[in-house]
């Protein structure tokens, strides 16, 4: 099966690495071609890696037209679209494809533009409205899924994102001293993550519990605000901003607990990598994230917003080693049975096939 694929190529966090980890499993017995509408470090890690990609080059009509020719000389199944961009452009071009095109959800649009009233009147419109001319909905998460199908969306799949459980563990990237315990959250630094949240909810922890450190990583339009605030609250020391780190394997090896503070969520990678790294989670109950974060067993769930109880959380995990064990032990081992790279890519293949055998191919 010829698949082709496409994304802004600007794309960081979770949308990168379930496309650039979904491409390798693709390739392993498929054809799946990716598009990226200009450089940036997607296309950059998928060339690095091996993976057949083309960066597309000029303005919005400059690439479409490339979408256009290369699709008639590859002869896809389907075009499959990432993120608003892609969207709108494969929304535009459906019926010059004469092809399924499809997208996934990694994110709820609705939340994407927090904060930015134009970019969400203007780029926002543009994408729900470009969602609704696609042949299928592929949404990271049951949850996410039947939020798409209430909204009206016909033809809404769920996937989870997958990891590679066999790879071996790196080294830790950012080691801390003995004793010490360390909470990670890695995440765009935009509104939706509500990431104030999780630094008033680790400065309340701090002030009790001096063991702990915090690694936040990530970027984004609320970074000098959150520098600001962890300063604010006094914590700015025991906090460490290392921006978007590039080795994401020696991050998560630096971690004993990981931390989601999200307002909304699919099923982000933060889960996958705490359970490849054997580490509880502490996180709202929002999206597909119950589906591994299970109060008592494998982690801890807060309300969304609540710092109190974030920072309950946090003190009792980072007083209690055996405890921190016992739950992250159990995140590996669900992890591994249900979150596969292998399962990912299989349910991947299975939507294909149903979107195909809808359109008589």
């Amino acid at each position: 099966m010829k698949l082709l694929h496409l994304i802004s190529g600007g794309d960081a966090g979770g949308a990168k690495t379930h496309v650039l980890s979904l491409l390798r499993e693709l390739n392993a017995a498929d054809e799946a071609l990716l598009l990226t509408l200009g450089d940036g470090p997607l296309a950059r890690e998928a060339l690095a890696a091996g993976l057949p990609c083309r960066v597309l080059r000029g303005g919005f009509a400059a690439a479409a037209g490339q979408v256009v020719r290369i699709a008639r000389d590859f002869h896809p199944a389907l075009l499959h679209c990432h993120g608003a961009r892609a969207n709108v452009t494969g929304a535009l071009l459906k019926r010059q494809l004469a092809i399924p095109v499809i997208s996934t959800v990694h994110s709820d649009y609705r939340l994407d533009y927090l904060g930015r009233p134009l970019a969400r009147a203007g780029f926002g419109r543009l994408n729900a409205a470009a969602l609704g001319r696609m042949d299928a909905l592929v949404c990271v998460s049951d949850a996410m899924a039947r939020r798409m199908s209430a909204r009206g969306f016909r033809r809404v799949y769920p996937i989870y994102n997958g990891a590679d459980f066999d790879l071996p563990r790196s080294a830790a990237a950012f080691p801390a001293g003995e004793g010490t315990v360390t909470a990670a959250a890695a995440a765009r630094f935009d509104p939706v993550k509500d990431l104030s949240t999780l630094l008033r909810g680790f400065a309340a922890a701090a002030g009790r519990e001096p063991r702990l450190r915090l690694l936040l990583a990530g970027d984004g339009a609320e970074a000098e605000k959150l520098r600001s605030l962890a300063r604010e609250l006094g914590c700015g020391q025991r906090v460490l901003f290392p921006g978007w780190v590039e080795d994401m394997e020696g991050f998560w090896a630096s971690a004993d607990i990981a931390v989601i503070s999200s307002l909304s969520e699919t099923f982000p990678y933060t889960l996958t990598m705490a359970a490849r790294y054997g580490l509880p989670v502490i996180a709202t109950p929002v999206g597909g994230i119950p589906a591994l974060v299970e109060e008592g067993v494998t982690g801890a769930l807060f309300p969304v917003g609540d710092a109190d109880a974030l920072a309950e959380a946090l003190i009792a995990l980072a007083a209690d080693a055996p405890l921190r064990a016992r739950l992250g032990a159990e995140t590996a081992r669900r992890g591994r049975e249900r979150f596969s790279l292998a399962a990912m890519g299989q349910r991947q293949r299975e939507i294909y096939r149903s979107i195909l055998a809808d359109a008589g191919r």
